[in-house]
């Protein structure tokens, strides 16, 4: 097993998609910085863990660790024992958190620069209810778990191209939605399509992403709900891990 992991954290610096997302991370920040001198200030009220195309880096790299291995070796020697498979297994899960993670700070430390270059284009800065622990921790939990995702979706798959996981991850999740709205239509939503919206909305890893207010008296951020925060992405990485493993016990390179 921890020949397992140095070879993984070996191969995400190896990797040229480790480094296309951390650049993809920077260019978003320097157009970010480079719009607030331009006088573009909405969406500072968000913060680091509402940046939908944050969410998208992360998930392609995420899918780029299990595309680096269809091409390599790695798969084969793997696949040469049952516990290389499952030796495999975990030590990628542990390469996509840390990759994970990697970018987050990359993008906050990104945004502290910012912050300090064009006053005023810190998200963090901007948002310091969304930095509270526990809404951190749960946006922590969504990111991982999204990575885990692309990686996942990447082995199952067998694509040898990130972009390729990546796209079927979010076509999947945008038909997910528009079957939501056929089922509840806007502004006449029936008791089983409330429900189903409910249930599918409970059930998804996205409660770290949230960030509902209540106009009452004064404008306040709307508690976390302990079991979609922190529940729901620790089960879904605990599923993620089983199918990652089922699919390797079953493929023959």
């Amino acid at each position: 097993m921890a020949n397992q992991l140095r070879a993984a954290l070996y191969a995400l610096v190896r990797n040229y998609r480790t480094w296309v997302a951390l650049a993809l991370v920077v260019l978003g920040k320097a157009y970010a910085a480079w719009s607030v001198t331009q006088g573009v200030t909405y969406g500072l009220q968000d913060s680091l863990f509402r940046d939908k195309a944050l969410l998208l880096v992360v998930l392609f790299a995420g899918a780029g660790i299990a595309a680096f291995d269809q091409r390599g070796g790695a798969l084969r020697s793997a696949c040469c024992t049952e516990r290389g498979r499952a030796g495999y297994v975990a030590s990628r899960f542990v390469a996509a958190a840390a990759l994970a993670l990697g970018l987050l700070a990359a993008a906050a430390v990104l945004d502290v620069i910012a912050g300090a270059l064009v006053p005023g284009a810190s998200v963090i800065a901007a948002s310091p209810a969304m930095c509270a622990p526990e809404r951190v921790l749960a946006g922590v939990l969504t990111y991982l778990t999204v990575a885990e995702v692309g990686f996942v979706a990447g082995l199952v798959t067998r694509s040898q191209s990130a972009i390729a996981a990546t796209g079927l991850v979010v076509v999947a999740f945008l038909v997910l939605c528009v079957l939501v709205l056929i089922v509840v239509p806007e502004g006449s939503p029936t008791p089983f399509g409330v429900t189903l919206s409910e249930a599918i909305g409970f059930a998804l890893p996205l409660e770290g992403l949230k960030a509902d207010v209540a106009f009452a008296m004064v404008a306040r951020l709307m508690p976390l709900d302990p079991l979609r925060a922190f529940v729901v992405p620790l089960v879904w990485a605990a599923a993620l891990l089983a199918l990652a493993r089922s699919a390797m016990a079953r493929r023959t390179v």
